[in-house]
């Protein structure tokens, strides 16, 4: 099997390229799966930005 390169991803929020990206949809007391909204994708440190904002606003916040 030949080896092929690695895809890159893009981070839909700083624009960076990324080995890995990912989308949180769904989390207690945040849930965008019943929402119309654009689909994206974040890099690990947008993706850590946007996550301590989520828990900054709801102190009670507890893992699933």
């Amino acid at each position: 099997m030949p080896v092929g390169k690695a895809e890159t991803l893009r981070c839909d929020f700083c624009g960076a390229d990324s080995p890995r990206v990912r989308r949180v949809a769904l989390d207690q007391g945040y849930d965008r799966l019943g929402q119309r909204h654009v689909v994206r994708y974040a890099c690990d440190e947008c993706s850590r930005r946007k996550e301590e904002s989520r828990t900054s606003v709801d102190s009670r916040r507890q893992p699933l």
